[in-house]
Formats: C-alpha cells, structure tokens, sequence
C-alpha cells in the first residue's frame, strides 16, 4: 500500500506559526526597537572599548534589525 506523493500532500495537515499572527507587528516593532538602541550604543562607543565588545553589540544589533525586517514583512503581508 504505497501512498503517492499527490494523496500525502492532500491528507497532510497545514503549517501553523507557534507564534500568534497577531503578534507580528508588536514583535516587528520591539525587534526594530532594539537594533535601533543597539546600533545607537554601537555608534557612541569610545574608540578605547575593546574590538570583542564592539563585535558583540554590532552581531546583537544585526540579529535584532534583521529580526525585525522579517516580522514587519510578515506583519504587512510579504511572506519571505
């Protein structure tokens, strides 16, 4: 009893986001939020601070800002 590829796409259940949809924009607007802080402190940064430090608040702002670029696509209907 072989099943073909067209009968387990049909019986399959949809994808469901473990986060609420109506969260999206919330979480696209924290997300941004934080990056944008993150950068700002990147920015005022002494040039004394040590390079690990400075590459650490640049990876945090990059994770942050990209974050929130997917939810704010996905909050206004651009799914990526």
């Amino acid at each position: 009893m072989s099943t073909t590829v067209l009968e387990s796409w049909n019986t399959a259940a949809p994808f469901s986001s473990l986060i609420p949809v109506a969260l999206y924009p919330l979480l696209a607007y924290f997300f941004i939020t934080g990056g944008l802080a993150s950068t700002g402190f990147f920015v005022v940064q002494g040039k004394q601070t040590h390079l690990a430090s400075q590459f650490t608040i640049a990876l945090l702002a990059a994770v942050l800002l990209g974050f929130g670029v997917i939810f704010t696509s996905i909050s206004i209907g651009i799914y990526v």
